[in-house]
């Protein structure tokens, strides 16, 4: 239909054009009279052929003007058509944008050519793209959260209701259970709080030059008596210390984090190490411990938000499925790298690069 982007087009092509030839016309009209008028003044001879020179300057001006009225009808048709392939593609963008504000996330555009246009399809393609993983991303979020809150609910519900048909005795396991049922959703509901704070805009890091062996030692302290009660050994195998350009206190939620996973996943008798290593460019630290370690084709999964491999051995555990998410996003911020190698049932290590 001729409205809109090829409608604005299409009238500036013609008036633009347009007002050439006109200019153009008028310009030539006036040179051919101006010099046919100059040529009755200086020919002596003129009136024997004024006949002959009126009719010619005639068929002069008539030319022009049948000629620019007919290049004006060919530039109305033409402009119709450019302005139509120009405005397609821009059209075709402004629908996709609109499915996109609906909801519909899988419509893409047809890029062809290499110019900015199609550099724009490119870029809202890929904006398609990002948007229908992020709302695939947040429908599973949403889905996991509901699954996570729902278990410890129904159990907290189910004891409840048996206390109050006589069917369980309150004692002080039942309810002792019922608190643990608590504080993990606490525990959810925090890391989320947490994680949500972490991913907007104005979260920023206190960092400052601190020794990162004071760090790991302070971890380590505060952890160890948990490990001694479970009878892991935990131990520090550290290189010389430096200085790295870090927030302390979200550093030490790092490793406090990764302390409690190693914990959690290795048995009684076990060991928990944490080593680093010192170059002249970097710092590696690694957390290895002999628990149950994890499949390979999940190690790069578990940094996602309540990803769960074998569920059944997470729900033994515990965790809120959001701590790893939150490790990754901390050390990221640092300018670091994180990653998790490990065996299932074999062990874990976790490896931390940053830069000095």
């Amino acid at each position: 239909m001729f409205k809109g982007l090829h409608a604005r087009l299409t009238i500036i092509f013609i008036l633009a054009a347009s007002s050439i030839l006109i200019i153009a016309g008028l310009i030539i009209m006036y040179e051919v009279h101006y010099h046919f008028t100059m040529f009755q003044k200086d020919v002596p001879e003129f009136q024997g052929i004024e006949p002959l020179t009126h009719h010619f300057e005639k068929a002069l001006l008539s030319s022009v003007l049948w000629t620019s009225m007919g290049a004006i009808l060919l530039v109305c048709i033409i402009s119709y058509f450019v302005a139509k392939n120009l405005s397609r593609p821009m059209v075709e963008m402004r629908k996709a944008a609109e499915k996109m504000a609906k909801g519909e996330l899988q419509v893409r555009v047809q890029t062809l050519g290499d110019d900015e246009l199609n550099d724009l399809g490119k870029s809202l393609n890929q904006l398609a793209t990002k948007l229908q993983l992020q709302e695939t991303s947040r429908k599973n979020m949403t889905s996991d959260i509901a699954h996570e809150l729902r278990t410890p609910l129904a159990t907290i519900k189910s004891h409840l209701e048996a206390f109050e048909d006589g069917v369980f005795e309150p004692t002080t396991a039942r309810i002792q259970s019922l608190k643990n049922e608590i504080d993990r959703l606490i525990s959810i509901v925090q890391d989320l709080e947490y994680l949500t704070a972490m991913e907007a805009p104005e979260f920023t890091l206190k960092k400052k030059p601190e020794p990162l062996n004071h760090l790991i030692k302070k971890s380590v302290d505060a952890v160890s008596g948990a490990f001694v009660q479970k009878g892991i050994s935990l131990r520090s195998e550290l290189d010389q210390d430096v200085e790295i350009n870090m927030d302390s206190k979200r550093m030490s939620q790092v490793f406090m984090n990764l302390f409690s996973n190693a914990l959690r996943y290795t048995p009684s008798g076990g060991d928990v190490t944490v080593a680093t290593h010192v170059d002249n460019e970097s710092v590696l630290i690694s957390i290895r411990d002999t628990g149950i370690g994890i499949p390979e084709e999940e190690s790069k999964q578990v940094f996602e938000r309540f990803y769960r491999g074998e569920k059944s051995r997470n729900r033994e555990h515990g965790g809120s499925g959001i701590g790893l998410t939150i490790v990754k996003r901390i050390v990221e911020a640092h300018g670091g790298h994180i990653v998790i190698n490990g065996e299932y049932k074999q062990g874990t290590e976790v490896k931390m690069k940053f830069l000095k």
